[in-house]
């Protein structure tokens, strides 16, 4: 059973959405423009052995709209939440922006942090190198579509028909293209529960200001799985930087999976379930 509350944290409210048992938290917490039911394929699995606290971001769902919108800002709502309403040692599991974001909270909390999961961390490929990615023109197409009034079919076909270029092929596909008609109606779903101010440090390649990439993955004390999709697939941690991480932190394990895309826990559910839940178990007390 799935427990539905609001937590305050300062001046914001999270929607928060919890399962009921006693063992270890453990946090989920998704990418951007998406919300905690992106994670509903794994929770289930998660669930025998943790209790499962998945996360709205500032922003997102039914969170509240904040002010701004870096990755530091989650990394601080994040760190309160804990702070306020998680008692014990918890773990950590994000995708993409919750990756990072994860990454932040456990190199500030310390040993308060048992494990994290990182799930295809996207780093400067949504920071300084947007403009030479897809992404950036993917994330200006749908931008528009964020706080929509429209129907969810409506505004599903809408977002399919949007194209988006990638500067080093030249070429233009449709968001159609790289997904089927479930998938786009989940994303429009997620879009119409979207504060149009998320896209804004994005569009303008300040989503990681003040973040440290540096400074926070050599500050991890705990066990560190990182998750990393295949970039020639549509993964967004390039091999250069997933490298780069490993050299600056012995802590983290890495696991590559080829031919799978950014959302490895979509597409590749098993095979994550088979390497998340054995790493997660071995930092069991």
């Amino acid at each position: 059973m799935l427990v539905h509350s609001r937590k305050r944290i300062g001046d914001l409210s999270l929607n928060v959405v919890e399962t009921e048992s006693q063992e270890p938290t453990l946090v989920m917490l998704h990418g951007v423009t998406r919300r905690w039911q992106t994670f509903l394929p794994v929770v289930n699995a998660l669930a025998l052995r943790h209790k499962i606290a998945l996360v709205d971001f500032r922003g997102h769902g039914d969170s509240d709209r904040a002010a701004s919108y870096a990755v530091t800002d989650y990394v601080d709502d994040i760190c309160d939440l804990i702070h306020d309403h998680i008692s014990g040692q918890v773990a950590l599991y994000g995708h993409s922006l919750g990756a990072m974001t994860v990454a932040g909270v456990a190199a500030r909390l310390g040993h308060h942090v048992s494990a994290i999961v990182m799930e295809d961390p996207p780093l400067q490929t949504m920071g300084t190198r947007i403009s030479s990615t897809p992404l950036l023109s993917y994330f200006t197409g749908v931008s528009r579509f964020a706080g929509s009034t429209l129907d969810v079919g409506v505004l599903a076909r809408q977002l399919g028909d949007v194209t988006f270029h990638d500067p080093d092929s030249g070429t233009e596909q449709r968001i159609g293209s790289t997904r089927d008609d479930a998938q786009l109606r989940f994303a429009a779903s997620c879009l119409k529960r979207l504060d149009p101010a998320v896209f804004g440090p994005i569009l303008q390649s300040q989503w990681l200001l003040d973040y440290n990439v540096d400074e926070v993955f050599s500050s991890l004390k705990c066990a560190s799985l990182l998750l990393q999709a295949d970039h020639g697939a549509g993964g967004m941690l390039t091999e250069a930087d997933a490298s780069h991480l490993c050299e600056l932190n012995a802590n983290i394990v890495r696991v590559r999976f080829a031919g799978v895309s950014h959302g490895v826990h979509w597409t590749a559910t098993q095979q994550l379930l088979n390497t998340v839940l054995p790493f997660l178990e071995s930092e069991r007390q």
